[in-house]
């Protein structure tokens, strides 16, 4: 008398328990192949996170990212300034500049923070400030009108590192 599970075993293993194909064939190409499959795709996709990180690491910390760190102090300057009549030469340091106006035309080197102290950790970097009042309905132009409400203020900000330009950046500003 034999039961289907004896058909399906291929033969009793050593202290006369039937043992399956199975058991002794290991495992199926297909298995081995979906394995492979799914490690490699692991790894791919790890190798272009690391990838990507270490690009994004590169732009965020190397001269463009410096470049636009410098440029956002002195916009974080030109926003809390006041508007006014400044003086007739442009800031030449930070104890200067007291009204947005007197930031056009200023060069500071080395750098100036958002605090008007001096970076000189940034020695060899330099901030060149321009602003611009131009048309609303045209940004591109100046304004021949500087005194109506269709105008904004364009803050310009060229940062160099030696005489190499890093950077220009701009930024609208509201008269």
């Amino acid at each position: 008398m034999t039961t289907k599970a004896h058909e399906q075993c291929s033969g009793p293993e050593p202290g006369g328990r039937p043992s399956s194909r199975r058991a002794q064939s290991g495992f199926s190409f297909i298995e081995v192949m979906l394995a492979t499959l799914v490690v490699g795709t692991v790894l791919v996709a790890a190798t272009s996170s690391i990838t990507g990180s270490v690009k994004a690491k590169h732009i965020l910390v190397g001269e463009p990212g410096i470049a636009l760190g410098l440029a956002r102090e002195i916009h974080s300057v030109a926003q809390v300034l006041p508007r006014g009549a400044g003086g007739s030469t442009p800031a030449s340091v930070g104890s200067d500049v007291l009204v947005l106006e007197d930031l056009n035309g200023a060069t500071f080197s080395p750098p100036l923070a958002a605090t008007l102290d001096s970076l000189n950790q940034s020695v060899g970097w330099s901030q060149a400030v321009a602003i611009d009042t131009v048309a609303l309905a045209s940004p591109d132009q100046l304004a021949t009108n500087t005194d109506g409400s269709a105008v904004l203020l364009r803050l310009t900000v060229t940062i160099r590192e030696g005489a190499t330009v890093v950077g220009t950046y701009t930024w609208w500003l509201n008269p």
